[in-house]
């Protein structure tokens, strides 16, 4: 049966294909209207659909009993953590991207079997095997090499920056969870001096020392003190459950942050060294991936050569290049080929290309410039924080000594009860102050190293292993 005695049965398929089938199919929104899955959102039917699974998370939790310090939570931290896994994986693919790129230069093999009918020789089956190498392409694949290259090492930066990202929250968690334990030690010593005056209060009143005034106010700020309490406790199992997300289990151990060996390597007057920062890392990166591109739009508008080697076999009925019954032809080529026009398209492409670099260029001066911003904000709060210290180090002592003797004065009735509930207040108060301005002094070494690119020299991280991968400085 040839092509022509194909017509008729082809006419009477589209005949078969009736008005009300037509109407049916655009009713059915064959231009555009979505299936009624497609109007829903069922997450249960996805997870169906995905083959995915409801999993309840597995913590390899760390041991409640022993003590954890800041650096060994950064290293969990960093070996579980799935967004640099995720970073990981991308970086596997872009390895897989730079192969892609090198096959263009290897020959390019097709091998096809096929069956025609043509209206001379009728029905023929073919096979076919073809060969192309490239001999000369003014840099297109080396371009995509190096872009693909590129890629690869911003991918790297990438890593890094993650690494650095999760390391840093690791070490604002521990310090925060120290912060609220050792404040929540202080409310607790405040409530128990609270409650302490209450009684001697009490008793002074039940004596008909004093009025019965004095029990209530002291009353009042036992409850401002158990207040206190309760909102420091809820903000301790914040602290807790964010350190737990981190580290991958409970955190109900004793916790240690930043040393003093540890907090005295940091260097306040070291200069920033840029080019170090992963942020830079990835654009210069983008900036060669950028270049690579720009070679590559301006190689496309030159010729490409290659040499073409084909080969065809008739398997049944002729050959239809040769007309030969089971007949062979075989053929080599040299090829130049080139694009004459695409509508604008190289030219649009050339200058893309050359934005994207400028774009890049921009990209390595703003991840500086917000380096150099940051580490100048966090070098003046450490400074600041370590002359405020010192006040509060001589306002706690100095109020120590003042509520014993308002107490010893309130026993011998010459000093008021509200002096005396002020300074115990202030006191407590002079402790927490003393606390929070060391642990933001703490996050404030923590975010100039982070600053300076320093993160996984500080936590001990170069020449570790993380999910996989080896860390180098």
């Amino acid at each position: 049966m040839n092509a022509w005695k194909l017509a008729p049965l082809a006419w009477l398929c589209l005949a078969s294909f009736s008005t009300a089938t037509l109407a049916s199919v655009l009713d059915d929104g064959w231009f555009g209207a979505s299936s009624p899955e497609q109007r829903s959102l069922a997450p249960s039917q996805l997870i169906e659909q995905t083959g995915g699974q409801r999993l309840t998370p597995e913590f390899d939790a760390p041991d409640a009993r022993r003590l954890l310090d800041l650096n060994q939570a950064v290293h969990m931290a960093v070996n579980r953590h799935p967004s640099i896994a995720d970073a990981i994986a991308t970086l596997a693919q872009q390895g897989d991207g730079i192969a892609m790129a090198r096959s263009g230069y290897y020959p390019q093999v097709k091998l096809g079997v096929g069956r025609g009918d043509t209206t001379q020789n009728g029905t023929s089956q073919t096979a076919s095997l073809s060969v192309s190498q490239l001999l000369y392409d003014f840099g297109k694949v080396a371009g995509s090499v190096d872009g693909a290259e590129a890629q690869s090492r911003r991918q790297q930066a990438l890593v890094l920056k993650q690494i650095d990202l999760i390391s840093r929250q690791t070490a604002e968690a521990t310090i925060d969870l120290h912060r609220y334990r050792l404040l929540g030690r202080i409310a607790d010593e405040q409530v128990k001096a609270m409650e302490r005056v209450y009684a001697m209060t009490q008793d002074r009143a039940g004596a008909g020392v004093t009025s019965r005034s004095d029990p209530i106010q002291a009353l009042a700020r036992v409850d401002a003190a158990r207040a206190s309490q309760l909102q420091i406790r809820s903000q301790y199992n914040q602290a807790q459950e964010r350190l737990r997300t981190l580290v991958g289990g409970p955190v109900s151990g004793e916790i240690t942050a930043l040393s003093d060996d540890q907090a005295a390597r940091v260097d306040l007057a070291r200069r920033l060294d840029a080019s170090i920062l992963p942020d830079v890392l990835a654009a210069e990166a983008e900036r060669q991936a950028a270049e690579a591109q720009l070679r590559v739009a301006k190689a496309d508008r030159m010729p490409t050569l290659t040499i073409d080697a084909s080969s065809t076999k008739a398997l049944s009925g002729d050959n239809p290049n040769t007309y030969e019954r089971h007949g062979s032809d075989n053929s080599i080529s040299l090829n130049l080929t080139s694009t004459l026009y695409q509508g604008g398209g190289l030219r649009a492409q050339v200058r893309a290309a050359t934005n994207a670099v400028e774009a890049s260029r921009q990209r390595i001066e703003d991840a500086r410039l917000s380096a150099s911003d940051q580490m100048r904000r966090m070098r003046e709060q450490i400074i600041g924080n370590r002359a405020r210290l010192g006040v509060l180090g001589s306002r706690k002592r100095n109020l120590d000594e003042s509520r014993e003797l308002y107490r010893e004065q309130y026993k011998l009735g010459t000093r008021s009860i509200l002096d005396l509930l002020n300074t115990e207040q202030e006191y407590y108060q002079a402790l927490s102050d003393e606390e929070m301005v060391r642990h933001d002094l703490w996050l404030g070494l923590v975010g100039l190293v982070d600053a300076q690119g320093r993160n996984r020299e500080f936590y001990g991280l170069n020449y570790t292993t993380v999910q996989g991968m080896e860390v180098l400085p």
